[in-house]
């Protein structure tokens, strides 16, 4: 499961910055009145496609372009019930299209995630809206009090909504990086389980040596992490977070006394491995 790959990508110094630049096509402006969850006809309808499209086209193209192989998917059916009251995931982000793998594999549910901003901006802006982008806003409060009840709505409907608590996408990366405290932070503000998920990788061998050179891509599920409603929310998402970098390693084939094994998620400090 664990596979390191030979590419030359070169990671940034630090564990949230970008690997990409967004050609910046569109101005977004997140104020209050900004719609940070689309409610309308066209929307919805837009929605309807992309579910069609769930079952249909995007399993196939994940398979053919990334050899997606699901492991897991049992405990969405053992842990169903989560589902009915709105549920959290949480994943690295090490490929462009890992959102799409991850809509692949918990079908047919079809869920909203947290966006960059300069993502929107950029040419693929419509298409993340489409699939349940709610973009994140940066300069005052007010924007962030919308966007975040935005993320309960989704939750309260019973939808289930992503983050990328890593905070940005490096290609390919087999390690887990640190994570961001306020996934957790959310989490326990909104008395919801978080659902672990990971992506490894493994060799391209055979035939598909000649359909490209990234590696093969696994998509782990892992067991739901609560809070302790006895802890101070703090305490509680801190220990949802130690627990969530933890299990997400090992799930990756990463345990302690492993040589990229970690324990620190201070984002500064954080010591890349390849």
């Amino acid at each position: 499961m664990y596979f390191r790959h030979d590419l030359p990508y070169v990671y940034p110094e630090k564990s949230d910055e970008h690997m990409i630049t967004v050609k910046h096509l569109r101005d977004v402006n997140l104020d209050e009145n900004y719609p940070y969850l689309q409610k309308s006809l066209w929307f919805q309808c837009q929605r309807g496609l992309l579910r069609i499209c769930q079952y249909t086209i995007l399993p196939v193209v994940m398979w053919a372009r990334h050899g997606l192989r699901i492991h897991g998917k049992e405990k969405l059916r053992e842990h169903k019930a989560l589902f009915a009251d709105g549920l959290i995931t949480i994943s690295n982000h090490v490929f462009m299209w890992d959102y799409i793998c991850i809509m692949v594999a918990l079908r047919p549910r079809l869920g909203y995630f947290p966006a960059w901003k300069t993502n929107l901006e950029g040419s693929n802006g419509p298409l993340i809206r489409m699939a349940g982008g709610i973009p994140i806003p940066t300069e005052s409060i007010r924007p962030m009090i919308k966007f975040k009840e935005a993320m309960e709505e989704v939750l309260d409907r019973g939808s289930w909504l992503h983050f990328f608590p890593e905070g940005s996408m490096w290609f390919y990366y087999p390690d887990i990086r640190p994570l961001k405290k306020a996934v957790f932070k959310y989490a326990v503000s909104f008395d919801r389980p978080i659902l672990p998920i990971t992506f490894s990788f493994r060799p391209r061998k055979g035939v598909w040596k000649l359909l490209g050179k990234s590696p093969l891509v696994d998509l782990n599920i892992g067991d739901p992490i609560f809070h302790d409603r006895n802890l101070p929310q703090p305490a509680a998402a801190r220990r949802m977070q130690e627990e969530a970098y933890h299990m997400m390693q090992g799930m990756n084939g990463i345990h302690p006394g492993d040589p990229t094994y970690n324990a620190n998620q201070d984002v500064t400090s954080y010591q890349k491995t390849m």
